[in-house]
């Protein structure tokens, strides 16, 4: 039996940050990782020679987030490329532009900066309930306005209805882009590659004394009393049936990074109260997961009309009606691709509600397909493409109304002394990677009952 402060489950984003941080704050931390892979959802793997990665990912921090986590445990993320403008595919005239042709007269959109910047946080979050739209309606009428943000909703929240996004999450990182580099959206992609800059933050908390231990997972929480005493890892059972508790590791806090519907496989249901258990079975309806059909195309030849840099979005294919995105990867990192190929990431948002249904898969995939086809031409002659279907684990909870802030549950467990839930399915705020870190690090402080001063007075949550 070993013993240490907290235990940390899963070596995602969320999971790696929160055990850096409390390692280099003192903590004895051990991490635990069932996979082989770093990451959790943002992995990057090698594929016949390309690295990919599940769903497609790009870093969403303006500077104050996952980039500050880094710099606290004396690592540097490394901003890459970044995308400064946004191609826009018109379905109804079957032709590329660029979003800002859509407000060529910038006085509405001014006003509308101005509203979000003047806005308080608190203000922000009191918009839980309601779609972006709504807010935005306050301020102008325009529709390129409109289209501003929603566009840049279906990139950042990715769901199968682009119009119906939560007016808090979104306008929270407005807020946050705005302020800290002056722009309505900011993404990049890490200097040191995904499996790089996972590994660099791994090795920041290994350096402070964290204990990583991969491909070992958590089999539950033990909690007594009310307050969490450890957590047990299952031995390898010699008959599949095994039911023993294994590995006893005590500890007096654990951060469980896992998502709304996996988090009751280490968590024991019967501890929490009926309200809470409630919220979270709620989110994990298949209907609110955020399920992504990704493809990876290698093309000898450019297919792309705009700056290759820049991510292309749409609300709809030629044949599908699937919301997207696409990014040329060698431009944004030739590393992982072989030479003289471009290797292009897409993506494209089906209902959850029919994301175990094959048969529809298979045919959305064959028809997103074809409207690339469409939309690129050149993808037509790619030398190598790859599926990966993004449901289980799914890319997130849906951020529309009703579905985030207040209604999610809370990441701190109402009735158990140290049991903390450090996910971007729970209560938190912000896009992808850069969300999860600053779950963790709301839990992190609360752990230590401080605030660190690395990162000032800025928003958590």
């Amino acid at each position: 039996m070993t013993k240490c402060d907290v235990v940390v489950i899963g070596a995602g984003a969320a999971g790696l940050s929160a055990g850096a941080l409390l390692a280099a704050e003192g903590k004895s931390v051990t991490l635990l990782e069932r996979s082989p892979f770093l990451g959790g959802r943002a992995l990057a793997a090698d594929d016949d020679g390309f690295k990919v990665n599940l769903g497609g990912h790009l870093i969403e921090d303006p500077g104050s987030g996952l980039t500050k986590v880094f710099e606290h445990v004396g690592k540097e993320l490394i901003h890459g490329e970044v995308s400064h403008d946004m191609p826009i595919w018109d379905n109804d005239t079957q032709t590329w532009g660029s979003i800002r042709d859509r407000y060529p007269d910038k006085t509405e959109v001014k006003k509308v900066i101005k509203a979000i910047t003047e806005s308080s946080w608190d203000e922000l979050e009191e918009w839980d309930d309601r779609p972006m739209r709504e807010w935005l309606a306050q301020y102008t009428s325009d529709q390129g306005v409109y289209d501003l943000y929603e566009f840049i909703a279906v990139l950042e929240c990715m769901t199968d209805e682009w119009y119906d996004h939560s007016a808090s999450d979104n306008l929270w990182v407005r807020k946050m882009h705005y302020e800290e580099r002056h722009m309505a959206a900011y993404s990049c992609w890490p200097g040191q590659g995904w499996d790089g800059m996972w590994q660099d933050l791994a090795d920041g908390f290994t350096e402070h004394g964290g204990e990583l231990r991969m491909q070992t997972p958590a089999g539950r929480v033990l909690i007594e009393n009310g307050a969490v005493v450890g957590v047990s890892i299952p031995h390898e059972p010699k008959v599949p049936v095994d039911y023993d508790v294994g590995e006893v590791i005590e500890c007096d806090a654990v951060i469980s990074t896992l998502p709304v519907w996996n988090v009751f496989n280490v968590v024991p249901e019967w501890e929490l109260p009926e309200w809470y258990t409630s919220q979270i079975r709620y989110l994990a309806q298949d209907q609110y997961r955020v399920t992504m059909l990704n493809l990876y195309f290698a093309t000898e030849e450019p297919v792309t009309m705009f700056d290759p840099r820049e991510l292309a979005t749409w609300l709809a294919t030629p044949h599908s009606p699937t919301p997207g995105y696409m990014y040329d990867q060698a431009a944004m990192d030739p590393n992982g691709i072989p030479d003289g190929l471009h290797l292009y990431c897409t993506g494209g948002i089906v209902p959850g509600s029919r994301g175990r249904d094959r048969r529809y898969i298979e045919d959305m995939y064959n028809r997103l397909e074809q409207g690339l086809y469409v939309m690129y031409p050149g993808l037509a002659e790619h030398v190598w493409k790859r599926r990966l279907y993004v449901f289980d684990p799914a890319f997130g909870v849906a951020q529309k109304p009703m579905l985030v802030g207040k209604f999610r549950p809370h990441w701190r467990a109402p009735t158990v002394d140290g049991l903390y839930f450090a996910s971007e399915t729970f209560r938190s705020r912000g896009i992808g990677t850069d969300r999860s870190a600053r779950a963790a690090l709301t839990c992190v402080e609360d752990i230590l009952g401080r605030r660190i001063p690395t990162f000032g007075d800025g928003w958590r949550y």
